[in-house]
C-alpha cells in the first residue's frame, strides 16, 4: 500500500511540475487589459507581434492599457471588431512574443486556460473540449469575471483559441459565490487569424455568404442536404437546388453543417469556390461566386447567445451588489450571534 502511495505522490509531483512549466511557457502570450476609466478589466491574447485579440465591452478607437505578466505597461487602441463573435483587435505600441497556433482540435482533448481572473493573472484552469466542429468549440472549465479573451492552449503550449464567453451562467450578485463548473465558448485560432488579417487589410470584417438552408447531415456524416436555396443568393445563381447533397468545398470534405459554416466564413466575399454535390445519384462540381453577408440576410453563424464574462454587470449594478453583500454580512452576523448563544448554553 505504501509503495502505491509513493508512486502516486511521485506521479502527481511530476504532473505538477509539468503544469508549472506549461504556465511559465504560455504566460508571455497573455496580457491584462484595462480601459481609461480603469474599472473594466479583461484578458487579451497575443495573436501577432503588436496585435492582441479580446472579447469585451469596448469600442473601436478606444484606448486600452496593456499589462504583461511582469507588470510592464503599454498602451493600445481598438482598431476593429468582428460582430459575429465579438472579437476585438487591439494594436499595441510595443511588440510581444507570438504563440504558435495549434493543429487539429479533437473531442475530449485536454487544454489549459490562462488569463485574468478578478484582476489577477494566472492559470485559470483546465478543461475538456466538447463539440469541436465549426469556428468555435465548448470547453468545460470554471470561469469568472475577467476571463473574456483568455488564451486556450494545448499541453504543448500551442494556442487553440480565445474565450469568447460563458454558456448558461449568470454573473448577477446572487450567483457571485457559487462555485460551479461552466462551459466556455472558445473561438478557434484559425478563425481569429482570419479576422485579424481582414481588420488589418480593410479595417472591417466581411464574411462570405452562400445562401442555403441545410436540412440535416447525411447518414455516416458524408455530406449535408440542401433544404432551401435562398432567392437571388450565390447558390441560386450558381444552380444549386433543393435536395442537393453538398459533399465537398474546394476538394475539402463536408461531413456536417458546422464544417460547411466554417469553410464559408473563412473565405473572402467575391471569391469563387467549387462545390462538389450529389444530385439524382450523380456527382457534379459547381463553381459558386460567394457574396458578402449583409446584416439583413440570414446568417450561417454559430449560436453565440452566450453571456460575456467581463464584469460589466458589476459596474452597472454597484448599488445592487452593495445591498446584496450587506444582506449577506447581516445574515452571517445573525448566525454568529445564534452560535454564541448556543455556546453559552453549553457552559
Amino acid at each position: 500500500m505504501s509503495l502505491i502511495l509513493i508512486l502516486l505522490a511521485t506521479y502527481l509531483s511530476k504532473v505538477e511540475q509539468e503544469v508549472l512549466e506549461l504556465e511559465k511557457n504560455i504566460s508571455p502570450y497573455v496580457v491584462s487589459l484595462r480601459t481609461d476609466e480603469g474599472n473594466l478589466i479583461m484578458t487579451g491574447t497575443i495573436v501577432e507581434k503588436n496585435h492582441i485579440a479580446t472579447v469585451g465591452f469596448i469600442e473601436i478607437g478606444q484606448t486600452v492599457h496593456i499589462e504583461d505578466r511582469f507588470g510592464n505597461l503599454t498602451a493600445g487602441s481598438v482598431i476593429g471588431r468582428d460582430p459575429s463573435t465579438g472579437i476585438h483587435l487591439i494594436k499595441a505600441q510595443k511588440e510581444f512574443k507570438i504563440p504558435s497556433p495549434g493543429g487539429e482540435i479533437k473531442q475530449a482533448q485536454i487544454c489549459y486556460i490562462y488569463g485574468n481572473s478578478f484582476g489577477s493573472m494566472g492559470l485559470i484552469g483546465m478543461g475538456f473540449i466538447q463539440s469541436p466542429e465549426g469556428i468555435s468549440f465548448n470547453l468545460s472549465a470554471p470561469l469568472s469575471p475577467g476571463n473574456n479573451g483568455a488564451g486556450v492552449f494545448d499541453s504543448e503550449g500551442n494556442l487553440l483559441g480565445i474565450v469568447a464567453g460563458c454558456v448558461n451562467r449568470s454573473v448577477l450578485p446572487e450567483n457571485l459565490f457559487r462555485n460551479t463548473n461552466n462551459f466556455a465558448e472558445v473561438v478557434k485560432v484559425n478563425y481569429i487569424l482570419n479576422t485579424v488579417e481582414q481588420i488589418k487589410k480593410i479595417g472591417v470584417v466581411k464574411r462570405a455568404w452562400l445562401g442555403v438552408i441545410i436540412e440535416n447531415n447525411t447518414p455516416l456524416n458524408m455530406g449535408v442536404i440542401v433544404k432551401e436555396v435562398m432567392k437571388d443568393s450565390p447558390a441560386e445563381l450558381a444552380g444549386i437546388k433543393k435536395g442537393d447533397i453538398i459533399i465537398a468545398l474546394n476538394n475539402n470534405n463536408i461531413p456536417h453543417l458546422e464544417r460547411l459554416k466554417e469553410m464559408i466564413l473563412i473565405e473572402e466575399p467575391g471569391k469563387t469556390v467549387t462545390l462538389k454535390i450529389i444530385r439524382d445519384n450523380n456527382k457534379m462540381e459547381i463553381p459558386v461566386k460567394l457574396a458578402e453577408m449583409k446584416d439583413a440576410e440570414p446568417k450561417s453563424l454559430p449560436d453565440f447567445k452566450i453571456e460575456k464574462i467581463t464584469p460589466k454587470k458589476f459596474i452597472e449594478n454597484k448599488e445592487q451588489l452593495k445591498e446584496f453583500l450587506a444582506e449577506k454580512i447581516l445574515h452571517l452576523s445573525e448566525e454568529l450571534e445564534e452560535l454564541k448563544e448556543e455556546f453559552e448554553k453549553l457552559k
